[in-house]
């Protein structure tokens, strides 16, 4: 009998131990699949989309920035408004002078068109003056400048367009309607004016291709695709698409109150608008609406990536907004004023922006991959009026070779949404510490 006590004594002490050994893996277990949580955790917070804020320029004197460039690679950046200013990203070439209104710089960041009186003048990246012609003898209203700055047009006040090679040497001349705005297609072989009477086509010669003149002075936008077979433009409600013969493929009206800036993929399938209604409006290549994202004013300038993954929106708050090809909020930061009307820009990747408010030019880095960290805001109330709106002035003054450079500030800040609370090398530490106190206590 006394066997079977102490046998049964001995089992339950086994069964004991063994239960206490498998309750210790277990814990073991649990601790090390929570240290790994806890590492991918951390290391996904830190990937998350940010913005640094990289560096900001204010104008050398009273006046602002608007309708800045920022070339493919991101090397180069231009504004024009009351006065010019041309810097590359790390500050390295830094230029400008008095009256950007009617300048612009080529994709490519090498070559910078300004127009002042009857002139059009021609400046290398570094700002050496190349060649200066005169077309007539009324003041130009409207310049552009191919990719590689190769073929450069201007358009005067009294209706005559004309072309010039890269060493200046004159090309094709037309008199057309009053030109408010010239694009130059990626193959240089199609120019597009919008005018006081409607669309205008050319070729590269300015020999007119094709002309609409029943639909008025609508159309303030100019897009095309990266084979320069499709021509998107826009303005006031409405969207269009045409071959680059004028035929039309779609029109779409796709606001109540007004469109207030347009920019469009290599591929069109991202088309971006801002609009008054308060919210950034994506369409695709037929004109269909893929989503909308709303703000809390209307947006005033809008940017998108070659590839449309990464889309910028400038809204008259001063509020910039990061989105993803979704209409995922990925980032979020705030300028000091209002931002300027069409005075967002990207970069071909997307990883570089340059936003102008009424003070100053910033330039913002993005940083970590297009993870998704915010939804969509509600729709907000949105101004029927805005007395607040600025409106450029025209300078005419001359632009010197060599001026005074705009006032320049290095801003090593980052904003985000959400900002990481911890290096990624701190995450590593705090995880390894986390198994090697495991580890210890089972020895």
């Amino acid at each position: 009998m006394s066997f079977f006590l102490s046998t049964n004594k001995l089992y339950r002490r086994i069964t004991l131990l063994f239960m206490k050994k498998c309750m210790s893996t277990r814990f073991r277990i649990n601790l090390v699949i929570a240290a790994l949580l806890l590492m991918i955790s951390l290391i996904g917070i830190v990937s998350a989309t940010s913005l640094a804020h990289t560096w900001k320029e204010r104008p050398a004197f009273d006046g602002s920035f608007y309708g800045p460039v920022i070339s493919a690679d991101g090397s180069m950046v231009f504004a024009g408004g009351s006065q010019l200013l041309v810097r590359s990203w790390d500050g390295d070439i830094h230029w400008g002078g008095r009256s950007g209104t009617l300048a612009t710089m080529n994709a490519e960041g090498s070559r910078v068109i300004s127009a002042i009186d009857a002139s059009v003048r021609v400046f290398d990246k570094n700002g050496t003056e190349e060649w200066t012609r005169i077309l007539g003898s009324s003041p130009l209203r409207a310049v552009a400048i191919s990719r590689d700055g190769s073929l450069v047009i201007g358009a005067n006040d009294r209706g005559y367009i004309q072309a010039w090679d890269t060493n200046g040497i004159k090309g094709g001349l037309n008199e057309t309607d009053l030109v408010k705005k010239i694009a130059i297609s990626p193959s240089q072989s199609l120019v597009v004016a919008t005018t006081e009477a409607g669309l205008k086509f050319f070729s590269s010669d300015i020999e007119q291709i094709w002309a609409d003149d029943k639909e008025g002075t609508l159309d303030e936008f100019i897009a095309f695709s990266a084979d320069s077979r499709t021509v998107i433009t826009a303005g006031d409600r409405r969207v269009w698409s045409h071959t680059s013969t004028g035929e039309l493929n779609w029109m779409k009206e796709v606001t109540q109150r007004a469109i207030t800036d347009m920019a469009c993929s290599k591929d069109l399938t991202t088309i971006v608008l801002g609009r008054k209604d308060g919210d950034v409006l994506v369409l695709d290549e037929k004109g269909e609406e893929r989503w909308k994202y709303p703000a809390d004013s209307w947006i005033n300038g809008v940017g998108v990536s070659s590839d449309g993954s990464i889309i910028a929106a400038g809204a008259l708050d001063g509020t910039l907004y990061i989105l993803d090809r979704n209409g995922n909020l990925l980032a979020t930061t705030k300028t000091e004023t209002l931002i300027q009307q069409g005075s967002v820009a990207l970069s071909s990747n997307g990883k570089r922006i340059i936003v102008a408010d009424e003070r100053a030019l910033y330039g913002f880095d993005i940083l970590g991959g297009p993870e998704v960290t915010s939804t969509r805001t509600p729709t907000p109330e949105v101004p029927s009026t805005c007395p607040t709106c600025p409106t450029p002035v025209p300078a005419q003054t001359t632009l010197p070779t060599t001026v005074s450079s705009p006032v320049g500030t290095t801003l090593p800040v980052t904003t985000g949404t959400p900002e990481s609370p911890l290096d990624p090398f701190l995450a590593l530490i705090a995880s390894a510490g986390v198994l090697f106190i495991v580890m210890k206590r089972n020895n």
